[in-house]
């Protein structure tokens, strides 16, 4: 299972290298004790739903909400 901590990091980093955005800085992202549920602050769902998706396929983050 995925700790918290590594969810943060993989966000934080597909959000750095694959989002084009601008404001990047003033995103605040976040996510549950079990690693389950993450929010990100400063995106729209839809640019959420692309992070929480690479998340998904390319780190292996199945059943993140």
């Amino acid at each position: 299972m995925a700790s918290q901590e590594n969810l943060l990091k993989d966000a934080s980093e597909v959000i750095d290298k694959r989002l084009p955005i601008s404001h990047k800085e003033r995103l605040k992202v976040s996510a549950s004790d079990d690693a389950q549920t993450l929010t990100i602050d400063g995106l729209s769902d839809e640019e959420q739903e692309v992070v929480k998706e690479i998340l998904r396929k390319e780190y292996g983050y199945q059943g993140l909400q």
